[in-house]
């Protein structure tokens, strides 16, 4: 089976390429909930953190590519581990932070694992 309608970004290691999170994507129409069934699978048998990130549109024209429209706001949700119940709103640079404080908890994380073995 084939998922048409998400995408599935892995947040990962520049150096080690280490996954450190899968997030499930999709527009954000409104919905009350997106499933993710299969990411987090994924994310619990990797023992990594798994998201689901809704992006709302902007009529406003991206500024890297105006071709395309500028992201208003991100709704996400954590599902592993500790699973959010509500919703959290987002702007692109509140989203663009907690992105990079992932990165650093996940990439201590790894480093105590590797040091150990």
């Amino acid at each position: 089976m084939i998922d048409l309608d998400a995408s599935i970004y892995i947040e990962y290691d520049d150096g080690t390429k280490e996954p450190l999170a899968l997030i499930e994507t999709a527009e954000d129409k409104g919905q009350v909930y997106k499933t993710a069934t299969v990411t987090l699978k994924l994310a619990q048998r990797a023992k990594i953190p798994c998201f689901v990130l809704l992006y709302k549109l902007s009529k406003n024209p991206n500024p890297a590519d105006n071709r395309y429209s500028d992201i208003e706001s991100f709704r996400v949700k954590r599902l592993y581990p500790k699973l959010e119940s509500t919703w959290r709103i987002l702007t692109p640079d509140k989203w663009a932070e907690t992105l990079l404080s992932l990165r650093i908890w996940q990439s201590e994380k790894l480093d105590k694992e590797f040091s150990l073995h």
